[in-house]
């Protein structure tokens, strides 16, 4: 016997009202379920027999025990220290670059309202690099090479009242010119300390 869809259709529609319909059995507890738990379990618990501690003869005061060191044992880790770092060094003459901070100060499609932004920059804060990126029809002007968040902050704070839209982001600076915003803020710091 075959059936119509339609008929079957109606059949399952009422076969799942009638299910949805239906009461639903709750379990119950039962009278042993709702006494507490009173199992003892002290058979199992493990026994430990306590022993007498004995305590160690109280000593008089030792004298300081200098350690002994062979003839010649701190040149050798100097000069395992010395070409250690001297590895350091030459590896580090090789890093140009690191992850530091810039700040955006320009983010538009007039190439005056950037230059005049760069020009700003130039009268301000001759001692930052500029960078222009051009991604049709955006320009984009970035300004500083920060190696810390720190001194980004500090000319950020300065900017940010002249350009409100700026902001500061994470970018690939140079790190030669990065050590000079480091020396020029420990020069500002030298200055305003002396009398």
């Amino acid at each position: 016997m075959v059936m119509k869809p339609s008929t079957l259709l109606i059949f399952l529609v009422g076969m799942s009202l009638l299910t949805a319909c239906s009461s639903k059995v709750v379990p119950t507890r039962s009278s042993n379920s709702s006494r507490p738990y009173d199992l003892d379990l002290a058979s199992y618990r493990p026994r430990y027999e306590l022993s007498e501690v004995k305590k160690a003869p109280v000593e008089e005061k030792k004298k300081p025990v200098t350690p002994v060191t062979a003839p010649g044992s701190t040149q050798t880790i100097n000069k395992k220290l010395d070409s250690t770092l001297d590895t350091l060094a030459q590896r580090n003459k090789g890093v140009r670059y690191l992850a530091g901070y810039r700040i955006q100060l320009y983010t538009g499609t007039k190439r005056a309202d950037m230059e005049a932004a760069k020009l700003y920059v130039y009268q301000n804060y001759g001692e930052l690099n500029t960078y222009i990126a051009y991604n049709h029809p955006t320009y984009r002007l970035r300004v500083g090479d920060f190696a810390t968040r720190l001194d980004a902050e500090r000319y950020f704070n300065k900017i940010r009242n002249e350009y409100p839209g700026s902001t500061l982001i994470s970018d690939r600076v140079s790190l030669r010119d990065a050590l000079k915003i480091i020396d020029n803020r420990v020069t500002d710091k030298d200055e305003s300390t002396e009398p």
